[in-house]
C-alpha cells in the first residue's frame, strides 16, 4: 500500500493530462480567433478617455449584504460618523443579497436616511455589487463589505485619488481587528507570474508610503476601495465567471490596467476587516480556498493574452498540478482545475470579448501596478 501512494501523485497528473491538453487546442484555437479578430478594422474598439471633469466630492457608499445584521449593526454607524466628519453629500446604499435574518427591516428602521436595495435572492458578491451600481446616482461608489470598520477619516485620502483623471480605483490600507495577529491584508496588492501561474499577495507598507501619496496596486480590494462608475460599467462590472466571490476584484483591476487606467493604494485612508466574516461563516474557509484556486486558473485563461505567458503556462499545468498536490492536497487540487475546466469555454469567450478593448500588454501592468 505505501508503494502504491508513491505512485498516485503521478497517476492523478496523468488523470487530468488529457484535460490539460483540452485545455492547451482550446488555447490554440483562442489565439487564432484573437489574431483574426484584431486584424477587422470594425472590430477594433476603443475605451473612453477618462474625463477631467469627474465629480468626486460625494460619492455613494455601497454596502453588500448577505444576513448579516451583527454585522451591519457594528459597521453602519462608523459609515455614518464618517460621513459626519468629512462632510459633503455622500449617500450610503445597502445592497442585501436576500437576507433572511431581519437584515432589510433592521437598517430601515433604525437608520432610515440609509437606502436600501434588497433582492429576492442571494446573487453573490460580484453580481450583488453590480445590480447596487446600476441604482446608484453618483459618478464614485465606494465599495464596502459589511465586516469593514471604518475610520472617520477614511473618505478624503480614497475621494482626493481621482485628481489624476486616469484612476479608476482607490482602495485603502487594511488592518485587522487583531493588532497582534499578522497582517495578511494590507491593501498594497501584489501580483506576479511565476512558472506559469499567478501569485498574489499583500505587501508590507513602507514607513515613506504612509505620508499620503498613492501606491499604485495590483488589485483594489472590492471590499474596501472607491471606483469610477462610468468605467466600471464600461469594463462590465464584476464577472460572473468567478462567482461566487474571490478574485473577482482582481479581474477588474487588471481590466482596467490593460485598458490604461490606474488601481491605487490610499493609505491615509483606513479600514479594520473582520476577515471572512461572511463568507467563513456560510460556505467554511475549505470552500472559500478551493474557489480561489479555482479563480486563479480562469483569472489566467481570460485575461493573459501575451503568447509567451500563456505558453509557459500551458507548458507547466502538470508542474502547478503537483505543486498544488503537494502543498493543498490531491483533492483540493484536482476539484479546483475541475471546476475551472467546466468553465473553459465562457473564460475564452470573455478573453476574446476584451481583446479589442487593451491599450496595454500583460508585462506592462505587472511592471506599472508594482512601482514602489
Amino acid at each position: 500500500m505505501k508503494g502504491l501512494q508513491k505512485f498516485r501523485p503521478l497517476a492523478i497528473i496523468l488523470l487530468l493530462l488529457p484535460l490539460d491538453l483540452i485545455v492547451a487546442i482550446a488555447f490554440v484555437i483562442a489565439v487564432a480567433a484573437g489574431r483574426v479578430l484584431q486584424l477587422l478594422p470594425w472590430a477594433r474598439g476603443f475605451s473612453p478617455v477618462p474625463g477631467s471633469n469627474r465629480e468626486s466630492s460625494c460619492a455613494t457608499i455601497q454596502i453588500l449584504n448577505w444576513d448579516g445584521k451583527h454585522l451591519l449593526e457594528e459597521c453602519l454607524p462608523h459609515v455614518l460618523e464618517a460621513i459626519r466628519h468629512n462632510g459633503g453629500n455622500h449617500e450610503v446604499l445597502v445592497v442585501d443579497n436576500g437576507s433572511t435574518d431581519g437584515s432589510v427591516e433592521f437598517v430601515r428602521k433604525n437608520y432610515p436616511g440609509v437606502r436600501v436595495l434588497a433582492l429576492d435572492r442571494n446573487f453573490g458578491f460580484g453580481e450583488g455589487n453590480n445590480r447596487g451600481v446600476q441604482d446608484v446616482r453618483t459618478e464614485v461608489v465606494i465599495f464596502l463589505n459589511n465586516d469593514m470598520i471604518v475610520d472617520r477619516g477614511f473618505l478624503k485620502p480614497l475621494l482626493d485619488g481621482f485628481s489624476d483623471p486616469s484612476v479608476f480605483a482607490v482602495t485603502s490600507q487594511v488592518f485587522f481587528a487583531d493588532p497582534t495577529r499578522r497582517r495578511e491584508e494590507t491593501g498594497k496588492t501584489r501580483g506576479s507570474f511565476e512558472r506559469g501561474f499567478l501569485r498574489l499577495w499583500h505587501a508590507e507598507i513602507a514607513p515613506d508610503e504612509e505620508d499620503g501619496r498613492q501606491v499604485p496596486v495590483f488589485w483594489a480590494g472590492g471590499g474596501s476601495c472607491a471606483v469610477d462608475r462610468e468605467m466600471f460599467l464600461d469594463i462590465g462590472g464584476f464577472d460572473s465567471l468567478f462567482s461566487p466571490a474571490y478574485v473577482e476584484d482582481t479581474d477588474l483591476s487588471y481590466q482596467a490596467w490593460k485598458r490604461g487606467w490606474k488601481c491605487v493604494l490610499a493609505p491615509a485612508s483606513r479600514v479594520i476587516h473582520k476577515h471572512r466574516a461572511t463568507t467563513g461563516r456560510k460556505f467554511g474557509n475549505w470552500f472559500v480556498d478551493n474557489t480561489i484556486r479555482k479563480n486563479q486558473y480562469l483569472f489566467i485563461w481570460k485575461n493573459i493574452t501575451d503568447y509567451s505567458m500563456t505558453l509557459e503556462h500551458l507548458i507547466n499545468l502538470p508542474r502547478n498540478h503537483a505543486r498544488g498536490f503537494i502543498q493543498l492536497g490531491f483533492r483540493f487540487e484536482v476539484r479546483a482545475f475541475l471546476r475551472a475546466f467546466v468553465q473553459l469555454p465562457l473564460a475564452l469567450y470573455r478573453r476574446l470579448a476584451c481583446l479589442r478593448r487593451y491599450r496595454a500588454g500583460d508585462r506592462e501592468v505587472f511592471m506599472r501596478s508594482q512601482k514602489a
